[in-house]
């Protein structure tokens, strides 16, 4: 406990400043960030640090899915909204003091969408560009606080895209003089980036010129630590100030509390099993169906989640406009077995599950949950071996397909179906490396209609489609939807100014710390 106390007094005497002159907000987290570059990372823990470094053409209105303009100003679009135009905010500045304009947006994107742009690194992926932005045709400053947008085909969630972290507007001269942007990076946020030691701390100040106002706290530090009974210990102590994903036994405990503030919401998030649709043996579909038949969700929501969740049937949220209600499989080991002989393992078959060492708000106890998965597994006839794996290579060994069947989930970016349906499952997002399609699943039927959905401007007739998308998935399992959870926060007694946001990552940019 001291450690952290200490750690906080000398950032605060670092940057110029006394403990009781420089207000300091710590922010206990499940796992250091990947990279800080918001349009080069697909996790959660590098996301909640970007979305205080950088500002998006549009944001969420707080505490909600809905879009309200922030860089942009205003925005119009054609009848066939192929093409947007936007009027930015002007005097904004970035942390370095160069512009905000037109020829910074053109630069953000283009870097994205053109492999010889001048700032690609070897080591690009873009896949949340790639996932979302296969439409945009042409971007172009009109002049220095106008830019336009063009499209090849009407792409109906295009507008709250924009509002992804992956649309982040970068500074150019970030990338100038040989400077590392993925460990180095210049936003125009409420935070300006400071330092980062790895798996130790990420560092951010307040910005002062941000064009919404200063932030409420002059230092905010993320700080990971991976267990969350540790996590709330600092936090009780006085360590950290805040922090993500509690145990959900611990959730119990902190409910009527008052010596902390347990923050909750409903999760737009599915926990899920994904299944390699590439190989043996869940290439074949009545192996994939036997793994559905043999897990009893209630039962692992019980045992893994104390008790909070509610079971996925669809791998769109019940609480996502667009999620069709279905009935389940009720769990039927003798049918599992009998699938299972029906598909060419009459005596059954081994397969090897993947599970994160990570906590996220959709996998609270990793471990728990790979040992319900694994004993309901072979009580339908397969032999189950475990293999747990550090989060930054989980991440990267399921997203170049190297697992039969791993344990992974998703929570929203934006406030539509097509971040589940097409992102998770549609063929395109199923080349790796960094595919966001863990289950590898190449339906051309499926890809004709998530596509179709992409393109239809009316909801009515894409809400249609997206049902039609999710029976199929019901019938072809290339994965099992397992749970959705709440989202809950614990908060030190003196935190205020924090809002859960259902989707896009953590804003901080209005927390205050009273002493």
């Amino acid at each position: 406990m001291r450690s952290f106390c200490l750690l906080a007094l000398l950032f605060a005497v670092a940057c110029g400043g006394s403990e009781s002159d420089r207000s300091v907000f710590i922010w206990g987290k499940s796992g250091d960030a990947v990279k800080l570059d918001p349009a080069n990372v697909t996790d959660g823990e590098s996301v909640m640090v970007l979305t205080n470094i950088f500002d998006t053409l549009v944001t969420f209105e707080e505490g909600s899915i809905e879009i309200i303009p922030w860089l942009a100003e205003s925005w119009e679009h054609n009848e066939a909204r192929t093409v947007w135009t936007f009027k930015l905010r002007q005097g904004v500045t970035f942390h370095d003091g160069t512009p905000v304009n037109a020829d910074a947006v053109v630069f953000s994107f283009m870097r994205q969408k053109d492999p010889a742009h001048p700032a690609r690194r070897p080591d690009d992926a873009f896949a949340y560009y790639n996932d979302n932005f296969d439409a945009l045709d042409k971007i172009e400053a009109v002049d220095e606080h106008t830019v336009r947008f063009t499209l090849s085909r009407t792409f109906a969630p295009f507008l709250s895209t924009l509002a992804m972290f992956c649309t982040a507007i970068v500074a150019p001269s970030g990338f100038e003089d040989g400077n590392d942007f993925a460990t180095n990076p210049i936003g125009s946020g409420p935070f300006r980036f400071l330092e980062w030691k790895k798996d130790e701390f990420i560092k951010l100040e307040a910005f002062e010129d941000h064009f919404a106002g200063r932030p409420g706290v002059d230092l905010l530090i993320f700080k990971p630590i991976k267990q969350p009974e540790v996590r709330l210990k600092e936090l009780e102590s006085g360590g950290i100030q805040g922090m993500d994903n509690p145990s959900l036994v611990d959730v119990k405990r902190l409910e009527g509390s008052t010596d902390v503030q347990l923050l909750s919401a409903p999760g737009i998030n599915v926990c899920y099993l994904a299944l390699n649709t590439q190989k043996a043996p869940f290439d074949n579909k009545l192996v994939r169906q036997a793994a559905a038949w043999c897990i009893d969700k209630k039962r692992l929501i019980e045992a893994a989640y104390a008790g909070y969740g509610e079971p996925a049937v669809s791998m769109c949220p019940k609480t996502m406009k667009g999620h069709l209600a279905m009935k389940d499989r009720e769990p039927d080991p003798e049918k599992a077995r009998q699938l299972l002989a029906e598909g060419g393992y009459p005596q059954g078959v081994e397969i090897e599950l993947w599970y994160p060492v990570i906590q996220r708000a959709y996998l609270p106890d990793s471990g728990a949950t790979a040992i319900q998965l694994q004993q309901a597994l072979e009580k339908g006839g397969f032999k189950v071996k475990l293999r747990k794996v550090e989060w930054t290579a989980y991440l990267e060994g399921t997203g170049n397909g190297a697992h039969q069947a791993c344990i992974i989930g998703w929570m929203a970016d934006i406030g539509d179906p097509d971040n589940y349906l097409y992102v998770l499952l549609d063929k395109e997002n199923a080349v790796p490396p960094g595919a966001n399609n863990r289950s590898f699943y190449t339906s051309e039927a499926y890809h004709q209609l998530v596509s179709k959905a992409r393109s239809v401007p009316v909801w009515e007739e894409r809400e249609k489609i997206y049902h039609e998308a999710q029976r199929l998935l019901f019938e072809d399992m290339p994965c099992v939807p397992l749970v959705t959870v709440p989202d809950f926060r614990v908060l030190a007694k003196g935190v205020t100014g924090y809002t859960i946001y259902p989707a896009g990552g953590e804003y901080f940019r209005a927390v205050q710390v009273n002493k």
